[in-house]
């Protein structure tokens, strides 16, 4: 069955454009919503002004989406990793994580959008796309850091400690406890 989208579903397509799917699909799920509509459903007439109306509303949702493009173009999100012993990731980042981030910085976008292949474990910078509509997308620059583990952090506070002739705070501790 032929539909016309009336609304953005990124996994389908996007608004005025005819996709075919299943009718059981389109029947219950997609006109129900109004998401889309049925291409042969009515007359010619009432057909062709659904039409103008979907075109003008995707004109008026392509240039949202160039205006958000222009604002995201360049954005670079960071996050922070922390890692254990051989010096492998906990975590990572995924599209949930990248989706609160450009939330805080007021871009609204939805999960579907973000074009993420696997979650990110590793340091480094990487880029990835945002698709904004179905003739536009933006790219944006994720940089990720591993930190170290605090057992590593730890070995090294006492080594410059042990260079700078103080004692550390544990062996400070238990020389007090003992004193009183």
């Amino acid at each position: 069955m032929e539909v016309i989208l009336q609304e953005n579903y990124p996994s389908l397509g996007y608004v005025g454009e005819r996709v075919k799917v299943k009718r059981g699909y389109a029947r219950n799920f997609l006109v129900p919503r109004g998401i889309a509509v049925e291409a042969s459903s009515g007359s010619a007439k009432e057909l062709k002004h659904r039409l103008e109306m979907i075109s003008r509303k995707r004109q008026r949702l392509l240039a949202e989406a160039q205006k958000l493009a222009k604002e995201m173009e360049g954005l670079i999100l960071e996050f922070t990793l922390s890692s254990g012993q051989g010096g492998k990731s906990f975590g990572s980042v995924s599209i949930k994580d990248i989706e609160n981030s450009l939330l805080a910085k007021g871009h609204k976008v939805e999960r579907k959008q973000i074009r993420l292949p696997e979650p990110i474990k590793t340091s480094g910078e990487f880029a990835l796309e945002v698709k904004l509509h179905s003739e536009l997308s933006a790219s944006i620059t994720v940089r990720v850091a591993i930190e170290k583990p605090t057992s590593v952090k730890k070995a090294e506070d006492e080594q410059e400690g042990g260079a700078k002739g103080g004692r550390s705070r544990r062996k400070a501790r238990k020389e007090s406890e003992f004193e009183d």
